[in-house]
């Protein structure tokens, strides 16, 4: 039997989140198809529980269906309509339903009835009907969803089924018998989308035509601009309810139904509401109630929680208090209007009217068809066909079909399998077979990886044709998973995006690209940019020269920015031959994090540099920033104040502090300061310009200054400084203040962040900050030595000498250092004798005990020396054989240099007794331990009666030092002056291929010649000297204005020093790491005699090059003792 639509579906909207299933009391209603989930008529009961769930979504694709359009057509063409207000109208427009009222009259309406008014007629049918013995329990039937559930789906409960109407026919039947409205078409107003099933019932005899919604008339009004609260109000044309007011809210038939007073139990009289409850427990269970005759009188039940009130096609947003009040007041006003307050008023009011009712014999009984037919689902039709749905949904034990997580809306796997074998859904909806399904993919991905690697593995045994095939299929597999989580998009001549393109380019470009032109989806604000990108990629398309798209689609743009995520761009040239036009495969990347990554970590590299060179350069930096901030606070005022100079003068002078200051501050690597001097420069220049040709006076210069705040520029670079290197760097003025933690600390973000080059040239100088002399390790010894000659009463000398300065790592010579304690206190107490034996020996009195320090390449040469009584080898061996520590056949086999080696044995001492200065034989053992420990060696030397000597030859520290090569650092420098001549002067430059070494005999100064000095990581001298006709084109080149032969010869020192430091600032760019770590002066002027004075222990390597108004010379100057390397 076909049913009337009540819900209509968009499928434009659908989003397939099975929502709407999940909340269905019936679920086999609704058919999942590709494009959308729609509702079969037949066997959906009404409810609109989908309709509130895919608009809590915010999807919005079902709506309830109504008569509306036919109401208002029959109205427009003059058919007679009277309307049928639900109870539930009075809680939707509260103090505006009298208006509505009004409204509907005024739209057309001829009259207005109150539904509330046949929910008193139909608890008296009810009455009438217990009376007469109806079949028990009377399920109560106001909800024609509950009936269309019975019908449909339990189908024995059908006979308990009330057998009268609901309240909305039960008064249209009463209508339809006053002459004075039995000419109407009626209509129903309220909140419920399942009446239009119960009014086109032919069990209903057609006596009502129209449902209307809250939800369809709320839009019409809004269409007319119809605005309520401007109507007046007015009443219905039926007489007023009174109790039946309520019959919208749980409870309600059960409170008109008291009133008669029939002395029934609570139980007797059941209230149930919601779907959940009524359908999925209440009525199934009902039907064992009833089998056990344990089933209740009545059953007051409602489709919707919380009653008719909060309806699929409600336009009101009420809370349930807000909700009550409004009925409990409504009852409460017309109780008091029919003085019905007491029991016998309640029980007789209504009664002349019931009388008529009687007299009349009007037919108010309702009968009900079985629509079990609807359901024409089948169950599988034996255990094979059940199996094959349960492996197609990947369920193949027991516990995989019980499940039940729900997500495909069905409540359990069984459910689920019922609709797949029905056609209702299809196995995708189930979240535990897309979990399967992902895990087989996932097997086939690595069964395909295989294959791939199998098939190259025989690609090298096929021919040329079948290597082309495979090498086509494979690249076909690699382009499916290399672009997983990438934008993968084509498109032809045309240049519009192909219909086929990942999800991940919605993402990128946050819309449907279909169709769309990618030049401009790649630069929607640059129409110079697309159109340039426009042209370039047809013309790479057109031309099949492969040599043509060789040089031309490298010049696409690989990177671009999109709505500020920066994404890189791989184009790739599809030719498909057969005729096929081809086309481009362009393959997004998202490489946002990535550019901030490296951002970042470029600006720690820099503050590193930074921290480094100021550290290094200590002296420079400490006085470059006084020099700035005398500058700033003082000269900066002077220079404006000085009246003997112009206007522009004034301004050159501050514009060249400027730039002096930015280069000495750019050299230290202080990008904050640097950044807003650069930007103080051009904006200077800018000012200069305008000095003339606005007339400005030197008000508006010191105005213009006064907007920068120079002093505090310094301030940001010098937090960064103190963040890394502490509060105490900067604690005293001209002394470099570091903890050596920091240092160390400075070490190893070096080690992680920089480049091994950059390490290599870093991580030496820092060290060389934490170093010590090596004698001051030893400084204690000559006092402790004296303190304990004296307790001793022996008379001793101490000496300690070092060569020149001698670095260590503290840290790691300390612990040898303390423990040569032990050689000082056995040198005084068991090595030197008392005054009385020296003197008697024919010794001086004053024993002598000297320590020397020198070094080698790669050692520190430590010698112990007193001339003392000297140590007794044959006393060692019988020590060591009298201690336990050697057999007598072990000692007599040593000669005596290795006996004396006994004395560093753990355990022997030379002395027979033990006190507090020695004799437990530990003490050497110890030195010996501490020596072991970095790597060295002792040798010991005796003489009886002359002393003895410890000599230590200790491993230099390994610093791992950057090397460079002469050929390294010269020709940097022969490439930057060639290009340089060839831009600023067309002048070809040639030069020879070797660098020569020869020593100064003498340096020709003059102002053709400039000398540099570069320090830091570097140390070494720059000599440039120029042929005179050489130098002069240069310098007409710099000035550009005819000058005189005069004025070229004022200018070029000036020019020779700029041209210099463009030469070298560009060489050592070359030198990844090591520009930021120099600091390059400004080229200076000595005597030939200075020169020569200066450089006469180093070494010259030199360069000449040629051009044809003369030579150019190159030459480095190499300090005394610098490793030379020359490959």
């Amino acid at each position: 039997m076909g049913l009337p639509e009540v819900i209509r579906v968009d499928k434009n909207k659908c989003q397939h989140c099975l929502a709407c299933i999940l909340v269905c009391p019936v679920k086999l209603c609704n058919i999942v198809e590709p494009d959308g989930i729609i509702v079969k008529a037949d066997l959906c009961i009404g409810c609109g529980e989908c309709i509130k769930a895919c608009r809590e979504k915010g999807h919005y694709a079902r709506s309830g269906i109504d008569d509306f359009s036919e109401f208002l057509s029959d109205i427009e063409s003059g058919v007679p309509v009277g309307i049928l207000v639900a109870p539930a109208a009075a809680v939707n427009y509260a103090e505006l339903m009298p208006n509505v009222l009004t409204a509907l009259r005024e739209i057309g309406v001829y009259n207005v009835f109150d539904v509330s008014f046949g929910a008193e007629i139909t608890t008296y049918l009810y009455l009438q009907v217990l009376k007469n013995g109806a079949k028990q329990p009377i399920i109560a039937q106001p909800c024609p969803a509950v009936v269309s559930f019975i019908e449909i789906y339990h189908t024995e409960l059908i006979p308990f089924l009330a057998p009268t109407h609901s309240p909305a026919l039960d008064v249209a039947i009463w209508l339809k018998n006053q002459p004075e409205f039995s000419h109407l078409k009626l209509a129903f107003l309220g909140p419920c989308l399942a009446k239009r099933r119960e009014f086109h019932d032919p069990n209903t005899g057609g006596v009502v035509s129209y449902n209307i919604t809250f939800e369809s008339l709320d839009n019409y009004l809004s269409e007319q601009g119809i605005n309520l609260a401007e109507l007046e109000p007015s009443g219905f044309d039926t007489p007023e309810a009174e109790r039946g007011i309520g019959y919208s809210q749980p409870g309600g038939l059960t409170d008109t139904f008291n009133r008669f007073g029939i002395p029934f139990k609570k139980s007797d009289i059941q209230r149930i509401e919601g779907p959940q409850e009524v359908y999925t427990k209440y009525l199934p269970e009902l039907k064992e109630d009833i089998l056990r005759s344990e089933a209740p009188v009545l059953i007051d039940v409602l489709n919707c929680l919380h009653g008719c009130n909060v309806g699929p096609a409600i336009t009101h947003n009420r809370t349930h208090y807000q909700i009550d009040k409004i009925i409990e007041k409504r009852k409460k006003d017309l109780i008091i209007k029919h003085n019905s307050a007491s029991p016998e008023r309640a029980k007789n009011l209504f009664k002349d009217f019931y009388a008529w009712i009687d007299a009349q014999d009007i037919d108010f009984s309702r009968v009900y068809s079985d629509k079990s037919s609807n359901k024409h689902l089948c169950d599988p039709k034996d255990e094979k066909e059940e199996e094959q749905i349960w492996e197609l949904m990947h369920k193949l034990t027991p516990e995989e079909r019980k499940i039940n997580c729900s997500s495909c809306g069905y409540g359990n796997c069984h459910g689920m399998m019922l609709a797949i074998l029905n056609g209702l859904n299809h196995r995708e909806s189930c979240k535990y077979y897309l979990f399967k399904e992902n895990e087989r993919n996932l097997r086939n991905v690595e069964a395909q990886t295989i294959e791939i690697e199998e098939a190259n593995a025989e690609l090298e045994l096929l021919n040329d044709g079948l290597e082309q095939t495979v090498v086509l299929r494979t690249q076909s597999i690699r382009n499916l998973l290399d672009n997983a989580g990438q934008g993968f998009l084509s498109f032809g001549s045309d240049l519009l995006i192909h219909n086929e393109y990942s999800s991940e380019c919605t993402r990128i470009f946050n819309r449907d690209i279909h169709g769309l032109s990618f030049p401009q989806l790649v630069f929607p604000d640059d129409i110079e940019q697309e159109n340039f990108l426009k042209s370039l990629l047809v013309k790479v398309l057109n031309n099949s020269d492969p040599l043509f798209r060789e040089i031309y689609l490298p010049l696409l743009p690989t990177e671009v920015t999109i709505d500020s995520r920066v994404i890189s761009i791989d184009y790739k040239l599809i030719d498909s031959g057969n005729g096929i036009e081809s086309y481009y495969m362009v393959i997004l990347t998202d490489i946002t994090n990535h550019r901030t990554l490296e951002t970042e970590i470029e600006q720690e590299r820099n503050l590193l540099k930074m921290v480094v060179n100021v550290v290094l350069n200590y002296v420079d930096f400490n006085q470059t920033a006084k020099d700035y901030t005398y500058f700033c606070e003082a000269r900066l005022q002077e220079i404006l104040d000085n009246k003997a100079t112009s206007l522009v003068e004034k301004v050159t002078e501050i514009f060249r502090h400027i730039h002096t200051f930015k280069g000495s501050f750019g050299q230290l690597g202080l990008s904050s300061v640097v950044a807003n001097l650069h930007n103080l420069e051009t904006r200077i220049e800018m000012l200069k310009k305008n000095l003339v040709s606005h007339e400005l006076t030197i008000g508006d210069v010191k105005e213009f200054l006064a907007q920068f705040s120079l002093l505090t520029w310094l301030d940001e670079d010098i937090t960064g400084l103190q963040d890394i290197l502490g509060r105490d760097f900067f604690s005293k003025d001209d002394e470099l203040v570091i903890d050596g933690n920091k240092l160390l600390e400075i070490e190893k973000k070096i080690e992680t962040i920089l480049t091994p080059v950059e390490c290599k040239i870093l991580i030496p100088e820092l060290r060389k900050l934490r170093y010590k002399s090596f004698d001051l390790l030893l400084k204690s010894y000559p006092e402790y030595v004296a303190n304990l000659a004296d307790r001793l009463e022996k008379s001793v000398y101490v000496l300690i000498t070092q060569e020149d300065q001698i670095l260590v790592n503290p840290d790691r010579f300390y612990g040898f250092a303390k423990s040569l304690v032990h050689i000082f206190r056995n040198a005084v107490d068991h090595g030197l004798e008392s005054v009385d034996e020296r003197l008697e020996a024919g010794k001086d009195e004053f024993g002598k005990i000297t320590c020397s320090i020198s070094e080698t390449e790669k050692q520190i040469c430590l010698s112990i020396t007193d001339d003392g009584r000297g140590i007794d080898a044959e006393n060692l061996r019988n020590k060591a054989v009298d201690s336990g520590l050697r057999t007598m056949e072990e000692v007599n086999l040593m000669t005596d240099e290795e006996a004396i080696q006994l004395i560093f044995d753990d355990g022997l001492s030379t002395k027979d007794d033990v006190n507090d200065l020695s004799g437990r034989g530990v003490g050497l053992a110890a030195v010996l331990s501490e020596m072991n420990k970095l790597g060295g060696s002792v040798v010991v030397k005796t003489e009886l009666g002359a002393g003895s000597q410890f000599y230590f030859c200790l491993p230099k520290e390994t610093e791992g030092g950057w090397e460079v090569t002469i050929s390294e650092l010269m020709q940097p420098l022969v490439d930057t002056t060639s290009k340089f001549m060839l831009e600023q002067t067309d002048l070809l430059v040639t030069c020879e291929d070797n660098f020569q070494v020869e020593r100064l005999k003498k340096i020709e100064l003059n102002k053709v010649t400039a000398i540099i000095n570069i320090r830091g990581a570097l140390d070494i001298v720059v000599i440039v000297s120029f042929s005179e006709p050489v130098l002069r084109k240069v310098v007409r080149n710099f000035i550009l204005d005819e000058i005189t032969l005069e004025e070229e010869e004022a200018y070029m020192e000036d020019v020779l020093g700029e041209v210099v430091n463009i030469i070298i600032g560009n060489s050592l760019k070359q030198f990844p790491g090591l520009e930021e770590l120099l600091i390059i002066d400004t080229p200076i002027s000595l005597s030939s005699e200075d020169a020569l004075f200066r450089y006469k222990d180093s070494q010259i390597w030199g360069c000449n090059l040629q051009t044809e108004l003369g030579n150019i010379s190159l030459n480095l100057v190499m300090p005394r003792g610098t490793k030379i390397i020359n490959k």
